[in-house]
């Protein structure tokens, strides 16, 4: 039994040995190929820095609405250019309705530079209307509104919620 592990020991320490040189002569036959690593290098990121209206006033005295002339969002970026790329207006304490087809109660509707809401959610923006701001320019915010409530008296209420995303150029 003794001779038996013995001599399967040196067939297995042989066969390993035959492994090794086998591995060596393919390293030998192999070839090397070169492969380039590209790179690019791009340094465009910059900080948004704009300043967009803290609120959009809507008052209805006597039935009339008035709305801010005033209001606009300004890249204070000394370069690059920003646009508005989204709008969205969402519900708030008045349902937020469509602009074009207004109706119903307890409802606002908003139109701003000449995009107008069809409801709660994104307003398809015009990019002649929300053109590129460049560095240290403005772009004038022309909104105006329709409402409808049966609240006689109502006082800095949140009726909706405008959000402006802002993108680099």
């Amino acid at each position: 039994m003794k001779k038996v592990r013995s001599a399967l020991s040196l067939v297995l320490a042989l066969a390993l040995t035959l492994s090794l040189n086998v591995t060596s002569a393919f390293a030998a036959t192999s070839t090397k190929a070169s492969v380039p690593v590209t790179l690019t290098v791009s340094n465009q990121y910059r900080a948004v820095n704009v300043t967009v209206p803290s609120s959009l006033p809507v008052q209805m005295i006597d039935g009339e609405l008035i709305v801010a002339r005033n209001a606009k969002i300004t890249n204070n970026a000394k370069s690059g250019a920003v646009c508005v790329s989204s709008i969205s207006v969402t519900d708030g304490a008045l349902r937020v309705g469509d602009y074009y087809n207004f109706k119903g109660s307890e409802t606002i509707a908003l139109q701003i530079n000449g995009c107008g809401t069809k409801g709660s959610g994104p307003v398809m923006v015009n990019r002649a209307a929300f053109p590129a701001i460049a560095g240290g320019e403005n772009l004038p915010l022309s909104y105006q509104a329709k409402v409808a409530t049966e609240e006689q008296e109502l006082r800095n209420v949140t009726a909706a919620q405008v959000i402006f995303t802002i993108s680099i150029v």
